[in-house]
C-alpha cells in the first residue's frame, strides 16, 4: 500500500495537525523535501511532502495563494508549515488557499524538527518497499507452485495469483484474444473491450505489448510466447500504476505461461519439461548451492558455470544422446526451447576451460554449433539472463564450438536482441509513451541526453525555451517514476528511446 500524507499525518510520535484536508489527503508520499524559498519548485520533484518555516513568506493572501499555487503545479503530495519561528501559527492565507485547492496543508508543531519528520517518512517507505518485495515474493512462489501442481489448472491459478498481486484483474487471451482464464471470474467481460488493441498489437509478434492508462484505471497487455508469433497475451489491470514489483510477478507469468504454451513441444523432442521450469526459475530468482543440491546438480557449482546453447543442423534435431553424455554426472542442466535448440547451464573448471565433452557435442554430426558465454554466477538472475543472451548470441557465429569471450569486441547495442529489447523498451517507457505529449516528451528527453544533460543546448536543438526542457524533463520524470539524475536511469532511457525508435522505423519500413 502506498505512503499517504493521511499516513504521515497519523504518526502519533509526530503531533502533526491536519490544517486543510479532502480526498488529496490519500495522495502518495515519495520524499520529504525542506525549503524556504518563495519558490521550491525546482528544487522539488512530484510526490515530494514539503516542509518549511516560511521564512520567505509574508501574511499577504495574494502570495500566501501563489506559493500554494506553485506547490499545486509542481504536483507536491502536500504542505507541512513549521510553526513558532517566523509565524506563530499558519497564515490563514495559506490555509484559504491549501482549502480551495484541496491541497494537504499539516501543521508542524515547535518542538517537532524536520529531521524527525523525514526520518519517520524514510522508515515507512522502508516498510513499505519491503512489504511489497515481500508480497511480490510470496506471489512468485504461489505461481511456481501452481506449474508443479499436477491439478492441470496452472495457467488459472498463475492468473489468479497475478491478479491478487495487483489488486485488480488478470486475462489470459489466446493468439485471436480470445479468453482462457480470467480473474476474477467477473473480469471475464473485459476481454470483449479489448479485441480491437489485440488485432493492432497481434502483427508485431512478441513485440506487441501495450499500456492503456485512464483516472481510474492502469492497463497493461503483453505477448505470451517462446519465438515468433505471439501464442496469446497477458493483460493486468489495476486502480493504481504497476511498480517495479508488479512488473517482476508479470514478467514471471508471462514466462510461465510461455514455457506452458511450449510444453508439447518439449515433450516431442523427449527433454524433461521440468528442466525447462528450472532455466526459466534461474532467469528470474537465481539457483544456488542448496536448491541445485537438492535437485541432484551438486556438480553444477552456481559461481563457476556457462551458458551453452546447441544448434541443430536444419532438418535435424540434438541427439538426445548427447545431451544425456553431458548431464549424466550431474554437472549440466539443459532443456530444449521453440526452435530446436537445447540451452541451459554446464559446469566449467576453476581456469574456466570449456568441458571436453561440449567439444564433443559440438563435433556430432546433427549439431550445427554450440555458443557458450563467460563464466556466470547462477545465483544473480541478471547474471543468468545475461549469460543465455551471450549463448544464444555466440551460436549465432558460425559453425562448430563459438564462445562468446574470443568474438571480436564490438558496439553494446549489437550484442542485445533486437527483438527482446524493443519490448523491454516499450514496457520502459509505456507511461511516457501513454501520456498525451508523450512524443515531445521523449524527443525532449533524447535531445537533452544527447547533450549530455546540457538544458540549454538541448532547448537550442528543438527550438523551445529552457524553462520548457525543464518542465517537461520533470513531467517526464513523473511519468516515469525515476530520477533522471541517476546515471543509471540515463543509459536505460538512451537506450530505450533508440530502440523504440529502431522498432518504429522497422514497423514502417514493412508497410
Amino acid at each position: 500500500m502506498p505512503l499517504t500524507v493521511g499516513h504521515v499525518a497519523a504518526l502519533p510520535d509526530l503531533g502533526l495537525l491536519v490544517r486543510a484536508a479532502s480526498a488529496s489527503m490519500e495522495r502518495e508520499v515519495r520524499w520529504v523535501a525542506v525549503s524556504e524559498h518563495l519558490d521550491p519548485t525546482p528544487w522539488i520533484e512530484p510526490g515530494d511532502l514539503v516542509l518549511t518555516t516560511g521564512m520567505s513568506l509574508t501574511e499577504d493572501d495574494g502570495a500566501c495563494r501563489e506559493y500554494v499555487a506553485r506547490l499545486v503545479a509542481a504536483d507536491a503530495a502536500g504542505l507541512g508549515f513549521g510553526v513558532g519561528f517566523r509565524h506563530a501559527t499558519v497564515p490563514e492565507g495559506i490555509i484559504e488557499a491549501a482549502e480551495e485547492a484541496g491541497f494537504p496543508l499539516l501543521e508542524v508543531p515547535q518542538p517537532v524538527p524536520f529531521v524527525a519528520v523525514g526520518k519517520a517518512v524514510s522508515r515507512l517507505l522502508t516498510t513499505e518497499e519491503y512489504a511489497d518485495a515481500a508480497a511480490s515474493f510470496d506471489a512468485q512462489r504461489r505461481m511456481i507452485r501452481a506449474v508443479l501442481n499436477e491439478s492441470g489448472r496452472s495457467d488459472a491459478d498463475v492468473i489468479a495469483a497475478l491478479a491478487r498481486h495487483v489488486g485488480g484483474f488478470a486475462l489470459h487471451l489466446d493468439s485471436s484474444g480470445a479468453l482462457i482464464t480470467a480473474a476474477p471470474d467477473t473480469a471475464a467481460g473485459r476481454a470483449a473491450e479489448l479485441a480491437d488493441e489485440i488485432d493492432r498489437l497481434r502483427p508485431r509478434g512478441l513485440l506487441a505489448s501495450s499500456s492503456i492508462a485512464s483516472a481510474d484505471e492502469h492497463m497493461v497487455i503483453v505477448p505470451i510466447g517462446v519465438k515468433g508469433a505471439a501464442e496469446g497475451f497477458l493483460v493486468v489491470g489495476s486502480t493504481r500504476p504497476l511498480r517495479s514489483a508488479d512488473q517482476s510477478v508479470m514478467n514471471l507469468a508471462v514466462s510461465l505461461l510461455s514455457w506452458a504454451a511450449s510444453q508439447p513441444l518439449v515433450m516431442e523432442s523427449g527433454m524433461d519439461p521440468w528442466r525447462r521450469l528450472l532455466l526459466t526459475f534461474a532467469a528470474e530468482e537465481g539457483l544456488d548451492a542448496a536448491l541445485l543440491h537438492e535437485l541432484g546438480l551438486d556438480g553444477l557449482d552456481p559461481t563457476r558455470a556457462v551458458a551453452v546453447t546447441l544448434r541443430p543442423r536444419p532438418g535435424h534435431g540434438v541427439p538426445d544422446a548427447t545431451v544425456a553424455a553431458l548431464q549424466r554426472s550431474g554437472d549440466a542442466v539443459l532443456a530444449g526451447r521453440r526452435g530446436g535448440d537445447v540451452v541451459g547451464f554446464l559446469a566449467v573448471d576453476h581456469d574456466g576451460a570449456v568441458p571436453l565433452g561440449l567439444r564433443t557435442a559440438a563435433s556430432a554430426p546433427e549439431v550445427q554449433a554450440v555458443g557458450v558465454s563467460c563464466v556466470l554466477d547462477l545465483t544473480d538472475p541478471a547474471n543468468v539472463r545475461q549469460a543465455t543472451e551471450q549463448a544464444d548470441h555466440a551460436v549465432a557465429l558460425g559453425s562448430g564450438l563459438k564462445a562468446f569471450a574470443e568474438e571480436p569486441s564490438r558496439g553494446l547495442a549489437s550484442l542485445l536482441d533486437a527483438a527482446t529489447t524493443a519490448m523491454w523498451a516499450q514496457a520502459y517507457l509505456a507511461d511516457l509513451m501513454a501520456a498525451p505529449e508523450g512524443a515531445e516528451l521523449m524527443d525532449t528527453v533524447r535531445a537533452w541526453l544527447a547533450h549530455h544533460g546540457q538544458v540549454d543546448a538541448a532547448a537550442q536543438e528543438l527550438g523551445i525555451h529552457r524553462h520548457t526542457v525543464r518542465h517537461r524533463l520533470r513531467r517526464a520524470e513523473a511519468l516515469l517514476g525515476r530520477s533522471l539524475e541517476d546515471p543509471a536511469v540515463r543509459a536505460d532511457l538512451w537506450f530505450a528511446l533508440g530502440a523504440v525508435r529502431a522498432a518504429a522505423s522497422d514497423d514502417a519500413a514493412s508497410r
